[in-house]
């Protein structure tokens, strides 16, 4: 079975590639996916390294996001009209 996405708020999974902490995590870039609407490519930055993951929609990289800043101790209360074309960050 495949399976892929965030579990218990803190880890990011992708089956048969890896698992990471979101706690582990110093910063997180994303861009739209140029050739699938609604797709999303992040990065997640840990020291000199990177990962990356392939979110399916805004709501699947809000909740990445959200539960990276509550991680952080921060709550960030992104929601998907908060990410993409009107507000770059």
């Amino acid at each position: 079975m495949y399976r892929k996405g965030i579990i218990e708020e803190r880890f990011l999974l992708k089956n048969e590639s890896y698992i990471i902490d979101l706690n582990s995590v110093d910063f997180i870039t994303w861009k739209e996916n140029e050739n699938k609407k609604d797709s999303y490519w992040i990065k997640l930055h840990v020291g000199t390294k990177e990962t990356r993951y392939v979110c399916e929609g805004k709501n699947e990289l809000c909740r990445i996001l959200n539960a990276w800043g509550l991680l952080k101790e921060t709550e960030l209360l992104l929601d998907k009209n908060e990410i993409g074309e009107n507000y770059e960050f």
